[in-house]
Order: structure tokens, then sequence, then C-alpha cells
């Protein structure tokens, strides 16, 4: 008898991914299905039921289907009430609308919070009970897992790591906490703090030349003021990890997102500010790793939500 089997759906301002998981792993993956930016909520919505329908097709033990989207949510209601970068999002009933029109259990979470779920369940988290997952990317967004659950908060915004502040006087931001971590290590301000790190050492960078993927092949070529460029990143996404730390007492702390990428060339870094600002007690049995499973995470931890999640609809 086969496991339980679901759809998954990552929803990005650019592109949805979408694909057939069972157990933590995805067995087909379907169409990339583009986001539309004309506020027609209904069309893009059509989209991927039809998306739905082709799938069930080829996997008819298909029982539900799970929504990955970046921005706020209800789970209880399966409200869309606002997605990030996206025309038209406000106060949709997707939950509702797919279920109807499909007949199958649907579910939704926040797209941060199906990535940990995902790396908790079946990869970097190995299901420690306390897990800190952050993603790394052009924005930085953050979930948690404590006691051996996902942890959503009073309104289900809870772990929006990249608003925290390590500077109360810092950079102003688009919600107003000034000094947010998201506005001096997302994709772009890594680039642009590269910039001007160079510059200070007598070096212009081009774009390209800045961006963190070619900043971390500078680095391990032995490039000096690469390694100066990530050994500045970590520190300050050491420091908010630190905040976190003293605040939850975590088993792991899981950086995914293409940053992440950077390795140690970062971590390093991360986990001397960590020691640096944190008592013992509290790091020396902390892991700080990279996650495991890439750009497949919000697929799979869409979907085993589906299956799983403490919200879905009672029968």
């Amino acid at each position: 008898m086969s496991s339980a089997t679901a759809i998954g759906f990552d929803f990005g301002a650019t592109t949805i991914k979408t694909g057939v998981v069972r157990d933590g792993s995805i067995l087909e993956k379907g169409k990339v299905i583009e986001t539309r930016q004309d506020g027609n909520t209904d069309a893009l919505i059509q989209e991927m039921i039809d998306e739905i329908q082709v799938l069930r097709t080829k996997h008819p033990e298909i029982e539900a289907v799970g929504f990955g989207v970046p921005g706020i949510i209800n789970p209880i209601t399966g409200v869309v009430i606002i997605l990030t970068n996206v025309k038209g999002w406000k106060q949709i009933p997707l939950r509702s609308i797919v279920q109807k029109k499909t007949g199958l259990v649907a579910n939704l979470e926040n797209d941060a919070k199906a990535m940990a779920y995902a790396e908790w369940r079946y990869g970097a988290g190995a299901r420690v009970p306390n897990v800190v997952c952050v993603t790394l990317g052009t924005a930085v967004g953050g979930a948690l897992i404590l006691n051996g659950k996902l942890y959503r908060g009073a309104t289900f915004v809870a772990g929006e790591i990249g608003q925290m502040s390590i500077d109360y006087q810092g950079v102003d931001y688009v919600y107003g906490n000034k000094g947010a971590l998201e506005a001096y290590v997302g994709h772009y301000k890594i680039a642009a703090r590269a910039k001007e790190i160079y510059s200070a050492a007598g070096k212009e960078l081009s774009d390209e030349e800045a961006d963190p993927k070619n900043l971390s092949a500078a680095a391990a070529r032995g490039d000096r003021v690469a390694q100066a460029v990530w050994q500045d990143i970590g520190l300050k996404i050491g420091v908010g990890l630190t905040n976190v730390i003293w605040l939850v007492n975590p088993d792991r702390i899981v950086l995914g997102g293409g940053v992440a990428q950077a390795g140690e060339h970062l971590f390093k870094h991360i986990r001397e500010t960590v020691k640096h600002r944190c008592e013992k007690t509290f790091w020396e049995k902390l892991e700080i790793v990279p996650a495991t499973l890439g750009n497949e995470a919000g697929i799979i931890g869409a979907a085993s939500l589906a299956l799983e999640s403490e919200f879905l609809p009672k029968s």
C-alpha cells in the first residue's frame, strides 16, 4: 500500500513550481506556471487547477494539494490575505475555490514556513525538536519549529527574522523597523556592500562581479577582499541569529536560499559571531547548517502540510 500523496505548489513572484510528493520525495514535477502580474487572479487560479487535473490523471492516488505562498495567509480559513509582490492577491479564498473545483483537500501556508517544515521533516532539520530555518535570497525569510511543531504565532505570521533589527538607528526599511536584517543581507544589498568594500580597497566591481554567486567563487579563489565581504555579511547575519538564539534556544539553525550557497566562506563567520555574542550554554550544542533540499523544499513542504497540517478542514 502506497503512502499518502499530495501536490505541492511553490508560489513565487515570477513563477509557480509544482510537483507530486510522497514521503518527502518529488515523484514528478509539474509545469512551471508564470506568475501573472496583471491582477487577474481567476486566470492564475484556473491555470493551477488545470495543472492539478493533469497531475491527477497521472497519479490518481493524490489526496490533497498544498500551496506555499509568499505573503500573509490565514491557515484556518484558507484565505490569502495579501501576497508579496504579486498584484491582485488580496482576500482570496484559495482553499475553498480549489476544493470546490477539484474535490481535493487544500491547505495554505506561508512559503518560508513550508520550506522550514520540509527541512525539518526530510532535510537538514532531521526532526530535532527546535529548529530555526532562514532563507537568504533577495529577501530574508524565516520560520520556527518549536517543541516539534511549526510555530505560527497569534496571527500566523511568526518567524519573520529578516525584519528584526540589528541596529536600532540603522537603515530605514519597508515596515519602519530601522536596521532590519533584510536591509543589509538580501541578495542586492550584499552586492551593494561588496562594491563599497572593493571600492575602499581600490577596485571597482561590475554588477556581475558583485553578484553573491561570483563573490563566493572569488572567495574560493583566495580573493581576500571577497573574503572580507563574506566576513562582513556573516557578522550581520550572526548578530540577527544571536537575537533568535537568546530568545528560543534552538537545537539547530538551517540556512537556505541562494546566499547560503557561499558555504563556509559565510557560515564560519556566522558561527564565530554567535560564539562571541552568546553564553556558551546557548551555542555549545547548537548546529548551524546549510539546507539540503534546495529549490525543492517549497514544493515538498507545501505538499506535506496538505496532508499533515493541524488546520486541515475536518471531514
